[in-house]
């Protein structure tokens, strides 16, 4: 580290006093100064430079400037050290455990590798590029199984009336209700070599499923923008694939109408997160417990309100 405009106070220590030793010595410890070579320059005829350490005192009117740029660069340094305390604290907390299966998108998965499980599935550690290690719900079973699981409601114990930063990490219960986050979606399916299946049970018990052959999410930069199509399943309504739409959630209105926000509980009252187009023909992300049109719905002549939703991606066959 370079300290300029300084004075030489002692340079030959076989010769100064033990006056002269402490004052070098408090001088050090306040300012930081170390021994080093002495500037041919700053020396006088009779002294070596090749010789003898100096001391260095600080005058403030000689070296403000730099000293002030010296402790911009050491904030700097500060800044950037925590940083990386930051990140590698992240990166402790999303350690995979050893006899924990890595996986990608869920692609065979094996249920007895699974942190937690139940009949279906059950949650592994992820790695989804530029987000990390994030833990997924992998259903193993359905339909030959490699699902990824990022939408579920089946008993209201989250809440889905939630804001842009929720909808887009993710939020909930992994083996419950939850939802896996925007930025992994996104990460999963930008390929647009994915499929969806999304299962639906009415509050009448009616089970019902629409699949959607090409599924895939925008990026940030477009508000996650919605891709389906290939639409099949007995939902008899296709609620997805005209949508093309970006997504909404109460505090950030991308649903293309101008008069309400079709997230917002006081204006659209469809209370939760959704590619919404107009606050029409679906919304699995609703009130739990709303009755009447204002819950989770899927648009179909003889589904109304639903009481089991889930919605699942796997790589195209």
């Amino acid at each position: 580290m370079r300290i300029t405009n300084v004075i030489i106070a002692s340079c030959i220590l076989g010769m100064i006093s033990a006056a002269d030793q402490h004052e070098e010595m408090r001088c050090k410890a306040r300012l930081g100064c170390h021994l080093a070579k002495c500037d041919p320059g700053l020396l006088s005829p009779s002294l070596n430079a090749n010789e003898y350490p100096v001391t260095c005192v600080r005058t403030s009117a000689q070296d403000g400037g730099e000293y002030k740029e010296l402790k911009s660069e050491m904030r700097s340094m500060r800044t950037e050290l925590n940083a990386l305390r930051i990140k590698t604290n992240d990166l402790e907390s999303h350690r995979v455990e050893p006899n924990a299966a890595l996986v990608r998108s869920c692609d065979g998965a094996q249920l007895e590798s699974a942190l937690a499980r139940n009949d279906s599935g059950g949650v592994f550690n992820s790695y989804i590029p530029t987000i990390g290690f994030k833990g997924v719900f992998c259903d193993v079973t359905d339909d030959g199984g490699n699902w990824t699981v990022f939408q579920r409601r089946m008993n209201g114990a989250v809440d889905f009336y939630r804001g842009w930063d929720d909808y887009v990490k993710g939020f909930g219960d992994l083996q419950g209700d939850h939802w896996l986050g925007l930025a992994a979606l996104h990460q999963l399916t930008k390929a647009g070599d994915m499929e969806l299946k999304i299962k639906m049970i009415s509050r009448k018990g009616i089970y019902s499923v629409a699949r959607y052959s090409i599924f895939r999410i925008g990026p940030g930069s477009d508000n996650y923008r919605l891709h389906a199509s290939g639409f099949s399943g007995n939902a008899t309504f296709d609620a997805l694939s005209f949508n093309n739409q970006q997504f909404s959630t109460k505090d950030a209105d991308h649903d293309g109408r101008s008069s309400v926000n079709c997230a917002s509980n006081n204006e659209g009252g469809l209370n939760g997160g959704w590619w919404y187009i107009g606050c029409g023909s679906s919304n699995l992300n609703g009130d739990f417990h709303k009755t009447g049109t204002k819950g989770i719905w899927w648009r179909s002549w003889w589904i109304s309100l639903l009481r089991f939703s889930e919605m699942k991606v796997r790589r195209r066959p």
